[in-house]
């Protein structure tokens, strides 16, 4: 399952905290891409979490994880808007950055996730893996099923996990 996305992929560290980069080229306009990454009813069909509003504004934003009836809602906060290039906010202790790059009917996604420990990067590469997978197929008009949560083992994520751990050079617990 080696994909050209593993490609597109780096782990920084800054001031203590580490930043893994994902970049992807969609095959849609940004103002499409830009709805799907911030309109709180787009979100649940490709992302992991439901917002209990829009991102397209400053303040506070609860986050419930799809898939993980477990896990508690999560508070977050948008922290930067610039529509329809760049959507900042926290979710939970993480910092999620969203920038994008139109190029005509083609947009750009950067994602930079800041997040505290390192040996989360593989788990955190693969999981935004098929969220990007699931745009993809939402932007083009295609009813994905849910590969967030619990549902993310029937669509590959261990072995993107595996193989974003060897690309970032983590060895994974045995």
């Amino acid at each position: 399952m080696n994909t050209p996305e593993l490609e597109n992929v780096r782990l920084t560290q800054d001031d203590g905290d580490w930043t893994l980069v994902l970049e992807r080229t969609l095959e849609h306009p940004c103002e499409d891409v830009w709805a799907a990454l911030t309109e709180a009813g787009q979100i649940p069909s490709w992302g992991p979490f439901k917002p209990d509003r829009d991102l397209t504004s400053i303040g506070a934003v609860r986050l419930a994880h799809i898939d993980m009836p477990e896990a508690d809602d999560t508070e977050g906060y948008v922290l930067e808007v610039q529509a329809p290039n760049l959507v900042v906010y926290r979710w939970g202790t993480d910092i999620l950055r969203w920038e994008l790059n139109g190029d005509g009917e083609k947009t750009i996604l950067v994602l930079r996730h800041r997040f505290a420990d390192r040996k989360q990067a593989p788990s955190y590469a693969a999981g935004w893996h098929l969220c990007f997978d699931g745009l993809v197929g939402t932007l083009a008009g295609k009813r994905m099923p849910s590969m967030v949560g619990h549902n993310a083992y029937n669509h590959g994520w261990r072995e993107l996990y595996e193989q974003y751990a060897e690309k970032l050079g983590i060895e994974l617990p045995e």
